[in-house]
């Protein structure tokens, strides 16, 4: 039987709040309780917002601060009016991005202006009930191409600046490599490192907390911010947290140059199967 949980509960859950349940092959059994309708508490009654608003809508064309992303329209409806009430950022709003429904707040020109960064500061360490459900907000780039110039804030290095202590993983879900094993020319390493951060931010507009990772011989792209708290082994026993279980279940695979690896496992008779590679943790460097 599925318990029924509070609205501002469902909230910290999507926004990395939730506990932690046992993984397993069959969906978790959270994923059905986001899906279920929630009646939203219309109204306040703790603090009120301490900054001033900044007005905001749907047609925001730049730089956004994204709260959360979820693939269903009526969800993120639902999530807007809670994140609009109990989840005290009444000028929140809800916009598609590349093929994604998030909720963002903020329209800036320029991620580096002061006020951008000041307001994703705040947002960030907004509490409530003793949690902070936007700790992973993050300022994301608007709709379209973008240069495919260097962006420190993207790259997986910088992570524990922006995110201190609690980023100790992240999961990888694409690599850029050559496919033969052959040591990179210069010209490989350029093109890597160019359909990395290309990846990543594409994956930013959609609403993920996405980086890239430029290795020596390959560059990597990550997805998501998760502490200890995240993974957690007894007995020989994984779980994992809703949020970390949500991430896998929209990236379920680890691709080279865009397309699945097929690696080879061994069964437990001595033979071998092939299987698609699975995207997988890793640890964010320091």
């Amino acid at each position: 039987m599925h318990r029924k949980f509070p609205a501002i509960v469902l909230l910290f859950a999507l926004m990395g709040c939730s506990p932690t349940q046992e993984k397993s092959s069959e969906k978790p059994v959270v994923l059905d309780v986001f899906g279920r309708p929630v009646q939203v508490d219309q109204g306040w009654s703790g603090s009120t917002v301490d900054s001033v608003r900044v007005p905001t809508s749907s047609g925001q064309k730049g730089w956004t601060i994204i709260l959360l992303s979820v693939d269903d329209a009526a969800r993120a409806d639902n999530m807007l009016d809670q994140v609009r009430t109990t989840g005290r950022l009444p000028d929140a709003f809800k916009m598609e991005r590349n093929g994604r429904h998030v909720v963002a707040v903020g329209s800036y020109d320029d991620p580096a202006q002061r006020i951008a960064q000041l307001e994703l500061q705040r947002v960030r360490g907004i509490e409530i009930d003793g949690a902070k459900p936007y700790e992973h907000a993050f300022l994301a780039p608007p709709p379209g191409d973008l240069s495919r110039g260097s962006i420190p804030e993207y790259d997986l290095r910088n992570a524990r600046k922006q995110y201190g202590k609690k980023a100790v993983y992240t999961l990888q879900v694409a690599v850029y490599a050559r496919e033969d094993d052959q040591k990179p020319t210069e010209a490989d390493l350029n093109q890597f490192r160019a359909a990395a951060e290309k990846a990543a931010t594409s994956l930013r507009q959609g609403g993920e907390l996405a980086f890239y990772y430029h290795g020596p011989n390959r560059s990597m792209v990550t997805v998501g911010i998760f502490g200890e708290e995240d993974v957690k082994v007894a007995r020989g026993i994984t779980t994992e947290s809703a949020r970390l279980q949500l991430t896998r279940d929209r990236h379920p695979l680890n691709l080279r140059n865009g397309r699945t690896i097929v690696e080879h496992v061994r069964t437990s008779t001595g033979g071998t199967v092939p299987r698609d590679q699975a995207s997988f943790l890793v640890k964010v460097p320091d």
